[in-house]
């Protein structure tokens, strides 16, 4: 196996800027897909991290998509559900017999969805905690310390070399690596985190300030996470500790200014995730027959 892997970034965004960076940061071999702004600004300035009164800014190879012509060891997907699609050509040039796909998606199941449309490249399931927003192109402002990658392949095997070496590489990278064997249970734990704060978030029109402060709306907050639990519990996958208290323990570190990216997308106007981070729970509630009142009221407001 490599010693030294090469990383494909896809997607430029908070996640995809961030992994970037941090990787890049460590010495590793990174490369970054962008679009737009986005391309012209980290070509020219870089990529700038920025977390309280400090900035960080990591010089990184970024390329439009038909700009990359190598084959990438590890691809981590990192665009909004809403241009997933998009994206396939670029992961079928840029893999191989080896190559892994690693989605960090919000909606819960990504990872088997591509896995059915790329047959013959190995799609992992993941998912990221973070707190991060874009300020301007090519520019990442991080509201906490939570840097945190799961990943992991739907079989629950723990064993792939080229796995173990990207548990070494974010480590050292500083990010917290989770190589799971129960990365349907833990997405999924992660949705029930993600899915919340952006139904509540929207419905209310708050940040995570609103949702820190005893009262109805972090009430609602905690009420849609036991939504989320309950159709765990429905899906045979049942959370090992308590969810409720583990999910406020990461908004309670979150800077108070902190939205969703799905509540952000709204409010300008454009595509959202709103169909996989608030739809897809009252569909779910639908096919096990488990009560989501909060989320169909949620819903409700956003059929009108």
């Amino acid at each position: 196996m490599k010693e030294r892997l090469k990383y494909l970034i896809i997607g430029a965004g908070a996640t995809g800027g961030c992994i970037a960076a941090f990787l890049k940061g460590s010495g590793k071999d990174v490369t970054l897909i962008a679009r737009g702004k986005a391309l012209e600004a980290i070509r020219k300035n870089g990529l700038r991290i920025r977390k309280g009164a400090e900035e960080r800014r990591i010089f990184v190879e970024v390329l439009a998509e038909e700009e990359y012509g190598e084959k990438a060891d590890i691809i981590f997907q990192c665009v909004k559900g809403y241009s997933l699609e998009e994206t396939y050509p670029l992961i079928k040039k840029a893999s191989d017999g080896n190559t892994v796909v690693i989605p960090i998606l919000n909606v819960y199941g990504t990872g088997e969805r591509m896995a059915r449309e790329l047959p013959g490249i190995q799609v992992l399931n993941g998912c990221i905690y973070i707190a991060a927003s874009v300020e301007e192109p090519g520019t990442i402002r991080m509201g906490s310390d939570i840097f945190r990658i799961v990943y992991g392949s739907v079989d629950g095997k723990k064993d792939h070399p080229m796995l173990l070496q990207v548990e070494k590489d974010l480590r050292e990278a500083g990010i917290t690596p989770v190589y799971t064997e129960q990365i349907r249970r833990d997405t999924l734990q992660k949705y029930a985190m993600v899915s919340p704060m952006a139904a509540v978030g929207a419905f209310y029109d708050v940040s995570a300030g609103q949702m820190q402060k005893p009262g109805e709306i972090r009430e609602r907050y905690k009420a849609c996470i036991r939504e989320i639990d309950s159709l765990a519990n429905a899906m045979g996958i049942p959370f090992p500790a308590d969810v409720v208290q583990t999910n406020l323990d990461i908004l309670d570190n979150m800077a108070p200014e902190c939205t969703a990216s799905m509540q952000r997308d709204l409010k300008r106007g454009g595509d959202s995730e709103i169909d996989g981070l608030i739809f897809e729970v009252v569909r779910m509630g639908q096919r096990y027959g488990v009560p989501v009142p909060n989320y169909e009221e949620i819903a409700s407001k956003f059929l009108k």
